[in-house]
């Protein structure tokens, strides 16, 4: 069985919309919400919703001063009953069969991780409507570009890839989270990459990482989603974005490169990464503006 570990501060409202979709997934039979020093009623939403849920054990832990998503996973998994561990964002629904499928890909010990597709909602769109519209992806692209050490959401591709990282809402296992920890660097900020940093540990370290367009999370309007590390000011978070992201090719690019055969170095790296990050924080969204006014005037 499984137990499903969720990070949260301050997200009473995005848990009381989501949360459900954990609680009733098949093969999970203990929820861990662990609180890094939130406000609001987190908890007394947990203990509501626990007696509809009878099969699922449901535990709240709260961090008594702020340490960040890293280690609150660390300290979930910690305090996990199972073999089992499934990570999952606080502001995302997971499709019926989530956790079953992933764990089905688990099977193989060379497996360390799997997730499925995330799916992003446009304001007005069910869950359901936002899968339907994603099918396969949108883009002809691959699913994850070395060059950039990124993954590219929307990239179509059916049936099992691997990757040597994929989303956060991941399912592995608990003794390789006793292996290898997650990194509290991560603490500050956005947390850019210490999701990515456990997954590239365990690839460096051999480990097989695997995404399935069988499986969706469906991440809720950035509309809905008040607070939070991507919150923050666009060039603070472009900051700390560049900050970790070095940080996490420094730790890793060696081992990486060896592994994956990409023949660039480090220095370049970084190069093409930042500009990635700085393309994404401030250059693509006002692409985007102007596109969707063209549309939109096309269509009026």
């Amino acid at each position: 069985m499984i137990t499903m570990v969720v990070p949260t501060r301050n997200r009473a409202y995005t848990l009381r919309k989501v949360l459900p979709t954990y609680l009733a997934q098949d093969k999970v039979s203990e929820i861990i919400l662990v609180d890094d020093d939130g406000e609001d009623d987190t908890e007394a939403l947990l203990q509501g919703l626990a007696p509809q849920f009878p099969a699922v054990t449901c535990r709240y832990l709260r961090n008594p001063e702020r340490r960040g998503a890293s280690y609150g996973r660390q300290r979930g998994a910690e305090a996990a009953a199972n073999d089992f561990v499934l990570f999952c964002d606080d502001d995302e629904y997971l499709e019926a069969g989530y956790a079953a499928k992933c764990l089905e890909l688990m099977a193989p010990e060379t497996v360390g991780a799997v997730s499925g597709r995330r799916v992003y909602m446009r304001d007005g769109e069910q869950p359901e409507q936002a899968v339907r519209r994603f099918g396969n992806g949108t883009r002809k692209r691959r699913y994850f570009e070395h060059f950039l050490l990124q993954i590219i959401n929307g990239a179509r591709f059916t049936g099992v890839i691997e990757v040597p990282f994929t989303v956060a809402n991941i399912l592995t296992r608990k003794a390789l989270l006793e292996r290898f920890p997650f990194d509290s660097h991560y603490a500050k900020g956005n947390g850019y990459r210490e999701e990515s940093d456990y997954q590239m540990n365990l690839y460096v370290n051999g480990y097989t990482i695997l995404v399935t367009n069988d499986a969706h999370s469906i991440h809720m309007p950035y509309s809905e989603v008040r607070t939070g590390g991507q919150r923050i000011d666009k060039w603070r978070k472009f900051r700390w974005s560049v900050h970790y992201n070095n940080y996490f090719i420094d730790k890793y690019y060696a081992a990486y490169r060896k592994r994956s055969g990409v023949w660039y170095p480090a220095p370049l790296a970084k190069l093409m990464s930042g500009s990635y990050l700085y393309w994404r924080g401030f250059i693509r969204p006002q692409v985007y503006k102007v596109v969707t006014k063209l549309t939109d005037k096309r269509v009026d």
